[in-house]
């Protein structure tokens, strides 16, 4: 029982946020594309540039975990395209699908319950992967949102770098290996706006569930869902083992950063690039709905 208080402790916060927001967007007037904005160009890559310039890891451990998102996500990868030819799918429905189920929200959903249930001791491990996989949304998601068999590959490439947090990630892994200090007055600047990112982002993905209307697209919601709550996580598994010790807390963060639902931001940029919004945002909220079942269970699991 104690157990079970423990977790609820840690996941219901996270959905107390998310349901502020849901309220917020249901009987409020409130323009969430001016609020995404700002998290896109502001609040998120602050939080990214902070947490990298300042994490206390060596670089050898911060490679190590960088290691495992790219591993992760090029055999989800490769796993999505296995399954776009054994079924034919179009190579919109395969962009689609892969945004869809590709892309854990590991951040404004998963740090929260990562600090909850580890401290920040384990916030310092998950921001990294946090970090990692907002490298591959700013540069694969966008490049899987905007891949339309009328959009110039060189538009994809240009598309890629013009995102913020693209920008945010590089310039602070760089000036990380280099050993670059930065000065008091940018760090704590910097800081601020990144400690707003999460309560935001948590309140903006209420906001956007508010105003989803579901889709009749059982087939495409179930396979997403599928896919992102239990084949990206299992294959997380698999690949943990490679790196980490089973068991160990770095292998538990990772975990659960990974089983997190499809990050919201994957909305944002279906709406941004035209890529079946619809579509997206069904399946993002469907995942987070089922969430509420998987996250504790694999809490229970790994705790």
């Amino acid at each position: 029982m104690l157990v079970i208080a423990e977790i609820m402790n840690i996941v219901l916060p996270v959905f107390f946020l998310m349901g502020i927001g849901f309220l917020a967007g249901k009987y409020l007037t409130i323009n969430s594309k001016s609020i995404s904005e700002i998290c896109l160009y502001i609040f998120s890559p602050a939080l990214f540039f902070h947490s990298v310039t300042t994490s206390s890891l060596e670089i050898g451990d911060l490679g190590k975990i960088l290691l495992f998102a790219i591993s992760l996500f090029l055999l989800f990868v490769c796993l999505i395209e296995l399954l776009s030819y054994i079924f034919k799918w179009s190579l919109s429905y395969k962009n689609t699908l892969m945004l869809a189920s590709g892309f854990p929200n590991a951040g404004n959903y998963g740090l929260p319950i990562v600090l909850f249930a580890f401290g920040d001791a384990g916030v310092s491990i998950a921001v990294i992967y946090v970090v990692m996989q907002s490298l591959l949304m700013n540069s694969a998601g966008v490049f899987f949102a905007s891949n339309h068999e009328s959009v110039a590959k060189m538009d994809i490439f240009l598309n890629i770098l013009r995102m913020p947090g693209f920008v945010a990630v590089f310039l602070g892994l760089v000036l990380k290996i280099l050993g670059v200090p930065i000065p008091t007055m940018v760090e704590n600047s910097v800081g601020l706006l990144g400690q707003a990112a999460v309560p935001t982002l948590l309140t903006l993905l209420g906001i956007t569930l508010a105003s989803i209307q579901i889709k009749n697209l059982v087939k495409f919601i179930g396979t997403a869902t599928l896919l992102k709550l239990f084949g990206y996580p299992i294959i997380a598994i698999l690949l943990l083992s490679v790196f980490y010790p089973w068991g160990s807390t770095e292998a538990s963060i990772l975990l659960v950063c990974a089983a997190t639902p499809t990050a919201a931001t994957t909305t944002l940029l279906s709406i941004k690039f035209n890529m079946n919004s619809d579509m997206v945002s069904s399946a993002m909220f469907v995942s987070t709905m089922a969430s509420i079942i998987t996250i504790p269970l694999l809490l229970f699991i790994v705790l």
